[in-house]
């Protein structure tokens, strides 16, 4: 791998884009609502532009199974959104049943998310900004050549 393309690749991770608690608008959205939210905010995370972020079936997959609180009616408040942001900040990483596993706990204590989510945010968004000075440091300490 060549220089060029690391820069590349370490260029587009760190412009990935996030939704923010305060992105959320307070009162409550349809699901074509959420969806045009996540679009708008994340398209640039897509790896194939076809991609799709969030879908109707997604949310209601995730509504049926309880992974997201009871939906009353068919508008989502901002707190279901904040879980359908860390459904899919968490899904790369866990299992939808081990993403429920986490936040039952939440839902059953009637505990908000917002304040987790933010700092979950604030740590990502650190993370990101950190990420090149680590990949750059990670090869000189091992070593690591890029072909050139």
């Amino acid at each position: 791998m060549n220089q060029e393309i690391l820069n590349n690749i370490i260029e587009k991770e760190v412009q990935k884009s996030s939704i923010t608690s305060k992105d959320i608008p307070d009162l409550d959205l349809y699901m074509d609502q959420i969806m045009t939210l996540f679009d708008s905010h994340l398209a640039n995370n897509k790896k194939n532009e076809d991609d799709k972020l969030l879908t109707k079936t997604m949310i209601n997959n995730y509504s049926k199974s309880k992974v997201i609180t009871q939906v009353k009616g068919k508008k989502y408040t901002k707190e279901q959104i904040i879980q359908m942001l860390m459904i899919y900040q968490l899904k790369n990483s866990l299992t939808i049943q081990e993403i429920k596993q986490l936040l039952t706990p939440y839902y059953q204590e009637n505990i908000s998310l917002e304040n987790i989510y933010n700092q979950f945010y604030q740590i990502q968004d650190k993370q990101q900004d950190e990420l090149p000075q680590f990949i750059h440091q990670y090869l000189k300490d091992y070593q690591l050549p890029l072909n050139n």
